[in-house]
């Protein structure tokens, strides 16, 4: 238990450590407007799945398709709440919903 205690105060730090450097850039959005985000307020590709109550085949469909548009940082995705918003406003606009 001690073993995984200390692991997860590693990750903790390690995501301190990002969310630092986050602050500390600048990164541009889509519409060319620099914006800076809080690790925070980050979802995971797993959080955005269970948030929708879909499945992860869904989930890659729909990011392929451009219905939801992550946040690459390296390899993984991440989405925040207005964002997740905005992806369900425009399925309903298109009658997707």
């Amino acid at each position: 238990m001690e073993y995984f205690m200390s692991q997860l105060d590693e990750i903790v730090q390690l995501l301190r450590e990002i969310n630092a450097k986050l602050s500390a850039h600048h990164l541009s959005s889509e519409s060319g407007q620099m914006t800076k985000w809080n690790i925070d307020e980050l979802m995971t590709r797993m959080a955005v799945v269970s948030r929708l109550g879909i499945s992860e085949r869904t989930y890659n469909r729909w990011v392929k398709s451009g219905v939801l548009k992550p946040i690459y940082l390296g390899n993984k995705h991440y989405y925040r709440e207005k964002d997740l918003q905005d992806a369900i406003k425009r399925s309903i606009a298109k009658g997707l919903i």
